[in-house]
């Protein structure tokens, strides 16, 4: 029986208390919502006709304490924005929270988190009085007044431990220090963890992080100058000598990739960046550009960041009511956050990640390969537009972005399977018994030295690069003698480096520079270039209607299906349209 339909009898009667002889009921106090119950209904809002009336309506039955009103309603739409970058940008402690907490001087916050990441890579040991210490000299090298600092008290320790997760320390192992033996102790101790808990192959994951350079080119260079810094040089010249002080940080990205054993599912990437909104994303968030996009001075992974991606995961599990086997190495930013309830975390041994990670097995060089094609196909593409040779290159961040996000998802199941066998963790797998892999039908385009790829998705990734590559030479926009080689193209120096050697004053100077960025919005992580601009609808759909006069003089099946795709397209930009008209009246085009 619900609580509507029981009688009422006089335990079900509502409570009083007597005032002035009068019975006077006694009303649930009110409360302020938490910044989830703020999105919730916002969500509910813009999925339900966005009616302020039957928002406040619908949600004053679910949740009474909140004594929501349309007014409240309207004010909260007012601030949505604020209230989603605060929901992107937070944990879910502070999706929990009832009340936005503002940080006292978040820049040294910033400087501090950092340099605790950097300190675990290093098997530094971080005390309490280690941790005021540092804090302490940045706030001397931001020039910080006494009187405005922080107290450093016993709770704001804790609740920095807390939220960095300092609570045990793990050192990232180097590749290529394990021996054969213990290699193999790692990989049973993996298979019979599967074994003992009853995985079943596509609930187990691997997730691993790699550096993308996304602007490198393809090529030795003889001078610096001659490149512009929006682009990232290999670091050596023809004589194979490093040349210091190139600017390859400031275009660096980070990528989280994960995947499952049988390959049919992969996480949508993370991506970490040094600016909020990069002047490509065109004054929006990687949110509602499709990303799953975080931000520090540095593009580092730190803890945090990695707590939050792993509890949303989570919580999407919870839903699902699905469990997963999530294996990964023990970098120092790997520190799982309590209260998971359908992740369980394995690390593998230090020093061994390198021969027992699917993910160092070939399924990052081959993202890393079909990127690099891409990269060079898209160049290939600018210059038969006769572009200037010096913008050939040319690539901002939402831009590699989207080549990333191709890149991942031409990684197919076929190569994660690959990889997974030749890693020999999983129960009852040898990893000479390869399931039979699919061949790219690019591979089977370049007979030319493909003799040796078939059957193999690495060696067929790397072909196609080399491939591009012959084509951008063939074009005469790459010369011979300056061809870079295929493992300088896909593992330039330092790429992969999840944190560098910065010291205390590089890291308050990239915190600084970026909250100075973000605070002239000037956000751009591609220094010379511009915000793209954006057409408009006028201008798309003459452009589609180009498109459309030449493809009709095609008679290929693609051109027909590129037909269907350009008619949906411009159907949707209509739709758009109409919706985005506003109601007027006949009398608001007559004057008195």
């Amino acid at each position: 029986m619900t609580d509507a339909s029981k009688p009422e009898g006089p335990e079900n009667k509502p409570k009083t208390v007597s005032l002035n002889n009068e019975h006077t009921p006694v009303f649930t106090k009110k409360e302020n919502a938490t910044l989830n119950q703020r999105i919730e209904i916002l969500n509910w809002y813009h999925a339900n006709g966005k009616n302020q009336s039957k928002t406040a309506k619908h949600f004053g039955v679910i949740y009474p304490n909140l004594k929501i009103k349309q007014p409240l309603v309207s004010a909260w739409i007012k601030d949505e924005e604020k209230w989603r970058e605060e929901w992107e940008q937070g944990s879910c402690g502070t999706h929990a929270a009832k009340r936005a907490r503002q940080t006292q001087h978040p820049d040294i916050t910033e400087m501090l988190d950092l340099w605790v990441s950097k300190a675990m890579g290093d098997d530094i040991l971080i005390t309490g009085e280690v941790l005021c210490q540092k804090w302490t000299k940045f706030a001397d090298l931001t020039g910080v007044p006494e009187d405005e600092r922080l107290c450093l008290s016993d709770g704001w320790l804790a609740r920095f431990k807390n939220r960095n997760g300092l609570k045990q320390f793990k050192r990232h192992g180097e590749a290529g220090s394990g021996d054969l033996e213990r290699v193999e102790g790692e990989r049973r101790r993996v298979q019979e963890l599967i074994g003992k808990y009853g995985y079943e192959l596509r609930d187990i994951f691997n997730m691993d992080e790699t550096g993308l350079f996304y602007g490198f080119v393809p090529f030795f260079f003889w001078f610096q100058l001659l490149i512009p810094e929006n682009r990232m040089p290999p670091d050596r010249g023809l004589a194979d000598k490093r040349n210091p002080g190139v600017k390859g940080s400031k275009i660096r990205l980070t990528y989280a990739l994960t995947s499952n054993a049988t390959g049919s599912e992969k996480l949508p990437p993370f991506v970490i960046g040094k600016s909020y909104k990069p002047r490509a994303f065109g004054n929006k968030t990687g949110t509602q550009l499709g990303f799953y996009y975080r931000n520090n001075a540095k593009a580092w992974m730190t803890t945090s960041l990695y707590q939050e991606w792993l509890q949303q995961w989570d919580q999407e599990l919870r839903a699902k009511n699905r469990k997963v086997l999530l294996l990964q190495d023990n970098f120092s930013g790997h520190i799982v956050p309590d209260g998971l309830q359908n992740i369980c975390v394995e690390n593998f041994e230090p020093n061994l990640t390198a021969h027992v990670q699917p993910m160092d097995q070939g399924i990052i060089r081959c993202f890393k390969a079909h990127y690099r094609t891409k990269f060079i196909q898209r160049s290939i593409d600018r210059y038969d537009t006769d572009i200037t040779p010096s913008e050939l290159y040319d690539i901002n961040q939402l831009q590699g972005m989207r080549l990333a996000d191709a890149a991942w998802h031409e990684v197919d199941a076929a190569t994660i399977k690959h990889c997974w066998h030749k890693a020999g963790i999983l129960p009852d797998m040898n990893s000479s018994a390869l399931t039979p892999l699919t061949i790219p039908i690019l591979s089977l385009l370049n007979t030319n030295n493909n003799t040796n790829c078939q059957g193999d998705p690495i060696a067929n990734a790397e072909q196609s690069v080399e491939s591009a590559l012959d084509e951008l030479e063939s074009t005469g926009a790459l010369q011979r003698a300056n061809r870079i080689d295929i493992n300088s193209l896909l593992n330039p120096a330092d790429e992969s480096r999840l944190l560098d050697d910065s010291s205390d004053q590089e890291i308050c100077n990239a915190v600084l520079d970026s909250h100075k960025e973000a605070s002239s919005l000037v956000v751009n992580n591609d220094l010379n270039s511009d915000a793209p601009t954006c057409p408009t609808r006028r201008e798309v759909l003459q452009a589609v209607s180009v498109i459309n006069t030449y493809i009709n003089t095609l008679d290929t099946t693609f051109a027909r299906k590129m037909e269907a795709v350009l008619a949906s397209f411009n159907h949707q930009m209509r739709l758009q349209e109409s919706r985005s008209m506003t109601s007027t009246h006949i009398t608001n085009y007559f004057t008195q």
